[in-house]
């Protein structure tokens, strides 16, 4: 608890939180629910953003010894994750149609909610499913070789949880695989969050969402 009180960390925790978090406000709006409006759950997410970044901030180099924004430029490591991206993307694009018919409000209809998915996905997920658990399970076992996989386990529950909010249960195929593509690309998250911070992940999870683009250009 002495880390997340130190000014430094509540100072970065504070301005990531507030870009994070006005990242996220398109997408917020355009899916805002009468009974909990974005006035009520624009703040709420604000203070997640905090927690979960004070995390980051006050546990990830301490423990783990490694840099949140990673150290100077490793060309070889970028080259890798670009690649993995893609062929990340290339591996859910066959999966889309499928899921789609699922969850459809997880697609984008025009450029307008793409670029507020994208902004989601960049400003939240990474930081709630591998950022700050990674930090806080490092905090409490003191060793990365406990914290990757626990911190694996918490994306694939947070998987569950979502298929679980489907009005229609998904297949039990596509359920594997994609329990599979999240544990996998877990590990991958994880070692290029270690060895190229922040800057990295959300690099290959722009290319991520860069798949949705020929469909868009598509149809219009």
């Amino acid at each position: 608890m002495r880390l997340l009180a130190q000014p430094m960390v509540l100072a970065r925790a504070g301005l990531a939180a507030v870009l994070a978090s006005l990242a996220c406000y398109p997408r917020m709006a355009a899916v805002s629910d009468p009974r909990a409006p974005i006035s009520f759950e624009w703040p709420v997410l604000l203070l997640c953003q905090f927690v979960l970044w004070a995390f980051v901030f006050a546990w990830q180099f301490e423990y783990a010894h490694r840099p949140v924004f990673g150290g100077r430029f490793q060309p070889k490591i970028w080259a890798v994750a670009t690649l993995c991206g893609a062929v990340w993307a290339f591996l859910l694009h066959f999966q889309d149609p499928q899921y789609r018919l699922l969850a459809p409000a997880d697609y984008p209809a025009d450029w307008n909610s793409w670029l507020a998915m994208t902004l989601f996905a960049l400003a939240l997920q990474p930081v709630f499913t591998y950022f700050a658990p990674f930090a806080f399970f490092i905090r409490l076992s003191r060793k990365a070789s406990v914290a990757l996989p626990l911190t694996i386990l918490f994306g694939v529950f947070v998987l569950y949880e979502k298929l679980t909010t489907l009005e229609t249960p998904p297949p039990v195929g596509l359920v594997l695989e994609l329990a599979a593509l999240r544990v996998v690309g877990g590990y991958l998250t994880l070692y290029f969050y270690l060895n190229g911070g922040v800057v990295l992940v959300w690099w290959t999870v722009l290319l991520v969402q860069l798949r949705h683009l020929p469909g868009l250009l598509q149809a219009h």
